[in-house]
């Protein structure tokens, strides 16, 4: 998994640091101070998330995620932020967000799911509870909330954002990043948008720059995705698509090739179709139960499961218990 440099450069710039302090920043990584200033540059996501815990440790502001994201211009996220600020309308500003983010934050898992009257965008991290991770958790809100707000013309009052941890030292400072009312340790991270506004016309919409966008982040997907071991580029693919269940035989056509062989390439790597399947879902499924707006029946259709026994059977076999709407998975 690999990271835009890009986004370290410009925390960097916000610590204001000098060469020594930039020596100390990738310090220990196979970053070095002059890769910071390459506009293609990648870094590992292990020397990502040791240099954004040097640089906690540097910075004495609590608030270092959120000053760092609240500046952040559409440019430094490439095309996938031309394709927010062109996009026709919200709804599709968040489609182009959900298919291509894992362009800019591979780290950060973004999962679609509806109610009556709202958008429900839960943002998910391998460890919510360490300071990397909130760090993460609230530049990217941050940031999501920032498109969103680029889109409508107007600063989002309407939505909601929820918090997985306990309420930080810094928390009465998320009201001066976010328009929208802030909560914490409320299940997890999630942002709500009522529904009605996903029609919403963009005034400053460009057909063009979109499809260019478009083209380009489908480009760069392609890339990325050669230089990919196949069970990281089918884990992506069922992220990238809740609620879809691909067959094997399906996933191989979209890759031209037959069932046979994608088997044998997952094999190479010690893993199965099947085993992917499980860790996604299961997954999912933990961060769904864990809300109060899902029955376990709505979590079984939006997993794509055409009723809830064959839901229950899958959970009882991920986690031996039977799933309970409200509760972590065991519990």
């Amino acid at each position: 998994m690999r990271y835009p440099v890009t986004y370290l450069r410009l925390l960097a710039r916000a610590m204001r640091l000098d060469d020594d302090g930039l020596a100390r920043l990738v310090e220990g990584t196979a970053l070095r101070v002059e890769d910071l200033t390459r506009l293609d540059g990648e870094v590992s996501e292990v020397d990502y998330q040791r240099i954004v815990a040097r640089a906690l440790s540097m910075d004495p502001r609590p608030d270092l995620a959120l000053a760092v994201a609240s500046r952040l211009p559409v440019t430094a996220h490439g095309p996938l932020g031309v394709l927010l600020s062109a996009s026709p309308t919200l709804g599709d500003a968040w489609a182009a967000l959900e298919r291509f983010h894992s362009l800019r934050v591979p780290g950060v898992q973004l999962q679609r799911a509806f109610t009556r009257d709202a958008l429900i965008l839960t943002l998910t991290v391998a460890d919510p509870e360490s300071p990397v991770g909130r760090f993460c958790l609230e530049a990217t809100a941050l940031c999501i909330l920032g498109g969103f707000d680029l889109v409508l013309g107007y600063r989002l009052r309407e939505a909601q954002i929820r918090f997985g941890y306990a309420a930080p030292a810094h928390a009465d400072r998320y009201a001066t990043y976010f328009s929208s009312p802030v909560s914490f340790a409320s299940g997890p991270t999630c942002i709500q948008v009522p529904l009605r506004l996903l029609q919403q016309p963009n005034l400053l919409a460009d057909p063009g720059a979109w499809e260019a966008a478009v083209q380009a982040c489908e480009a760069l997907t392609a890339q990325r995705d050669s230089s990919s071991r196949w069970s990281e580029r089918i884990t992506r693919l069922l992220q990238q698509n809740p609620g879809q269940r691909w067959q094997l035989a399906a996933l191989a056509e979209h890759w031209g090739m037959s069932s046979r062989t994608l088997m044998r390439y997952l094999k190479s790597e010690g893993t199965s179709y099947q085993d992917l399947l499980d860790q996604v879902l299961s997954q999912q499924a933990r961060v769904l139960l864990e809300r109060a707006d899902h029955t376990v029946e709505s979590v079984a259709l939006s997993l794509g499961y055409q009723d809830a026994t064959a839901f229950r059977r899958a959970h009882k076999r991920w986690f031996g218990t039977a799933p309970r709407q409200g509760s972590s998975p065991g519990e």
